[in-house]
């Protein structure tokens, strides 16, 4: 017995259409002396946009760009934390180092050899950031150069700990009403300084 398909008609595309992209999510206004926890993207509210490892930087980059972020969280086949990617490790110098070290072009280059590692990660506890304050997350990530941070929370009931939050310079930037360059620490941390020294 034959069953019925349904016709399906295909049409010409108008050159005007748009792209639903995803939406950009609104950020929360914080001040200075605000608890750290209302500057993190906390990972039990907002999914975190991942990549694997073995994947090339040029499709990070435009997953970065169709998700409106600048960083991914680098996870391995078994859903496991391998590190951080940014904007800044695939725009910057590190790729064309390895195009000169390794004598390979760009399109080759993959996420796992620009990535910051889970090893050099340095995270926060939760239950740190659960009593600090804006303003001590910008002193921490300055004192590190960092640009951005994860944050582990302890599981319950065995050892072990999972990854509960990200801090973001650019974020915290425009949580406070500023808006922060992602080309270089060095110029974000002099905003957030002369912030700092007003209040």
């Amino acid at each position: 017995m034959a069953t019925y398909a349904f016709k399906l008609e295909t049409y010409p595309l108008d050159p005007e259409a748009p792209v639903d992209a995803l939406p950009k999510t609104e950020v929360e206004p914080v001040t200075l002396d605000d608890p750290a926890v209302k500057a993190m993207t906390d990972l039990k509210r907002v999914r975190a946009i991942t990549i694997n490892p073995h994947n090339t930087i040029e499709f990070a980059l435009q997953l970065m760009k169709y998700a409106g972020v600048r960083l991914l969280v680098v996870v391995d086949q078994n859903n496991r934390l391998a590190g951080l990617v940014t904007a800044r490790d695939i725009m910057g110098e590190k790729p064309i180092s390895i195009q000169t070290r390794e004598r390979v072009k760009r399109e080759e280059i993959l996420v796992s050899q620009v990535m910051t590692p889970r090893s050099d990660l340095n995270p926060f506890n939760f239950s740190d950031i659960e009593h600090a304050s804006v303003r001590d997350v910008i002193v921490k990530l300055q004192q590190s150069g960092r640009q951005h941070a994860i944050v582990v929370e302890k599981t319950t009931g065995e050892p072990g700990y999972f990854v509960r939050g990200i801090f973001s310079v650019t974020q915290i930037g425009r949580q406070l009403g500023m808006e922060i360059s992602a080309e270089g620490h060095v110029q974000s941390f002099a905003e957030f300084e002369q912030l700092i020294a007003e209040t």
